[in-house]
C-alpha cells in the first residue's frame, strides 16, 4: 500500500504542475522539469498506478482526487 501512497501523492503534484504550467504567463521551464520527474516516477510503480487509475476511472473521478482510502476501498469490493 505504499506504493498507493506514492502514486497519490505524485498524482495530486503531477496536477498542480500542469496547472502552474498552463496558468503561467512566463517560462515554465523548472516546473515541465519537475513535471518530467513525477512522471518518471510514476511508472516506476506499474501496479500501483493501475490500481489509482483503475479506481478513479471506476468511481467516475480524476485521478488526482482519489484517495489511498477509496483505492484499498475498491479493491476489496471487487
Amino acid at each position: 500500500m505504499d506504493n498507493v501512497c506514492e502514486i497519490v501523492a505524485l498524482l495530486k503534484h503531477q496536477a498542480a504542475l500542469e496547472h502552474q504550467i498552463l496558468s503561467s504567463g512566463q517560462s515554465a521551464v523548472a516546473a515541465e522539469s519537475a513535471l518530467a520527474a513525477t512522471r518518471r516516477r510514476l511508472v516506476a510503480y506499474p501496479h500501483a498506478l493501475a490500481a489509482v487509475l483503475h479506481t478513479a476511472r471506476a468511481l467516475g473521478r480524476s485521478p488526482e482526487t482519489v484517495s489511498v482510502r477509496d483505492v484499498t476501498a475498491f479493491a476489496a469490493s471487487d
